[in-house]
């Protein structure tokens, strides 16, 4: 039996296009293959990379911006001057600051090592209990 399709006028004609397309190409070298195949491999390499430093820098400030603020900046610590032991009885009122009527709390006694001398104990102004 013939098959319908063997005497089809376009089926030959695409027959005949595919012969001339094999006769005609030609394979590239194998030098140029494995070139595209680098180039491509490159071209990925590097959108990972970007891709990466993207995430990375979101991420980073997005980290910066959720976590809590700065605190403030901690002042250095100052030592009061120390002019001696004040005699018994005489205590001065303690400094005001700010608000003429406002208070200072007391200075609690602290040690503290002048330069070049042993560590002395300031005192806050009141006589010790008797024992």
């Amino acid at each position: 039996m013939t098959e319908p399709h063997d005497h089809d006028p376009l089926r030959s004609l695409f027959q005949q296009a595919a012969a001339d397309g094999r006769s005609r190409s030609v394979q590239p070298p194998a030098a140029d293959i494995i070139a595209r195949g680098r180039s491509a491999r490159r071209r990925r390499l590097a959108v990972f990379a970007a891709g990466a430093c993207l995430v990375i820098g979101g991420g980073s400030a997005a980290l910066a911006t959720l976590l809590p603020g700065r605190a403030a900046p901690v002042l250095p610590a100052t030592t009061p001057s120390v002019s001696g032991p004040s005699p018994v009885g005489t205590t001065s009122p303690p400094p005001s600051f700010g608000h003429p009527t406002s208070t200072n709390p007391p200075f609690i006694g602290t040690t503290t090592s002048p330069p070049g001398g042993p560590p002395t104990s300031a005192s806050n102004g009141s006589t010790p209990p008797d024992g």
